[in-house]
């Protein structure tokens, strides 16, 4: 018998990219807010100059440099963590273990009389949990817009 390698073309295996570096927006808050604008003004040459392509890339410049400063460069691609998870804060981190809590306690049940409350505990937790990442949500997108 002869063995065969079959390979389907254009299924290379995918590498795992290389983080890019962007700026850390999610730290944006009024602090940083007063600090960056601040920062702006101080730095920037705000002259008007004949050519205005001239003018417009050095205020881009000045403002990317800025931004990096005071928020921060992500390098990005941190394996293993949760996606979204910035806006988390000690409430959500809360819930949550305690609606794995509930979840491991109904799992390990093994009674019937104890499931029902045990159930009843889980859908309890998990509610909760849902209507505070909600709010916490909510909270921090307001502060980004």
């Amino acid at each position: 018998m002869l063995a065969m390698d079959l390979r389907i073309k254009g299924m290379e295996a995918k590498k795992r990219s290389v983080g890019v570096a962007r700026v850390r927006w999610w730290n944006l808050t009024k602090e940083n807010m007063f600090k960056l604008s601040e920062k702006i003004k101080s730095e920037a040459s705000w002259k008007v100059v004949d050519d205005a392509n001239a003018m417009r890339e050095g205020m881009a410049q000045c403002i990317c440099r800025s931004t990096k400063e005071v928020l921060g460069i992500s390098r990005g691609g941190g394996a293993g963590r949760k996606s979204g998870a910035w806006w988390w804060n000690e409430k959500v981190k809360e819930k949550v273990k305690e609606k794995h809590k509930a979840y491991t306690d109904l799992c390990n049940c093994t009674l019937e009389e104890e499931k029902e409350v045990k159930v009843a505990m889980d859908k309890a937790a998990n509610k909760l949990a849902k209507e505070v990442v909600i709010i916490a949500k909510n909270n921090a997108f307001e502060r980004l817009y």
